[in-house]
């Protein structure tokens, strides 16, 4: 079988994805802090793209299902929670229905979202919610420079769409947009300031924040 470009690139970051996670730690933090809020603990949770496992399994679910195209990253996950029998990690789609599903710095990657968008579709319930994590367009050019030296993850290949596209491709596919939010004001860590403005800044000024998500039903 002949893997896409994208399979290749995880493929071959996949033993330095947690190093990587490390140094964007307030990041990966956030992002968790934040799903926490939106997810419940002991509910059925399936990741599309879920690298390592970490954010899933900081999650709590009674069932957690993660799916992601790099086998390579499927088994580093498997290997790293052996002993979670709550959690599976696969690069086959599952043939369940999921309470809860997210996606976290995903969908930039994705060949065909109406595609995936679909195959999500099938995988709620009549009550189930769509969760989908990206990084605010306004940080581009300072993540091009952090790409540039060396200073986060590789980005491989990808595709930044806005959101009015996103809620396009979610109304074909079947789902509506329930929430669409920003979060993480400033997410470079420089001791007191950081705290200080993500604390009392971000409320007025969130539309600049790093992190932009939206929720969604069917």
């Amino acid at each position: 079988m002949t893997s896409t470009p994208v399979e290749k690139h995880f493929d071959e970051i996949a033993k330095d994805y947690d190093r990587y996670t490390k140094k964007r730690s307030l990041h990966y933090s956030s992002l968790k802090k934040l799903l926490k809020r939106l997810i419940p603990p002991e509910r059925k949770v399936f990741e599309v793209g879920c690298g390592t496992g970490d954010i899933l399994a900081s999650l709590s679910p009674v069932k957690g299902y993660g799916l992601d195209i790099s086998s390579k990253m499927i088994n580093i996950a498997k290997f790293k929670y052996r002993v979670n029998k709550n959690l599976e990690f696969s690069t086959n789609w599952p043939e369940k229905r999921f309470d809860y599903i997210f996606m976290s710095d995903v969908i930039e990657h994705l060949e065909s979202p109406l595609v995936i968008f679909r195959k999500i579709s099938k995988c709620m319930k009549k009550n189930s919610l769509f969760i989908c994590t990206m990084m605010n367009p306004i940080w581009i050019p300072v993540e091009t420079v952090y790409n540039f030296f060396g200073w986060k993850m590789p980005e491989g290949p990808h595709n930044r769409i806005s959101f009015k596209e996103i809620e396009n491709i979610l109304n074909k596919a079947g789902m509506k947009v329930i929430k669409h939010d920003y979060s993480l004001l400033m997410p470079i860590n420089i001791p007191f300031v950081t705290k200080f403005i993500n604390k009392y800044m971000e409320k007025p000024f969130k539309k600049f924040a790093f992190i932009e998500y939206f929720t969604a039903g069917l």
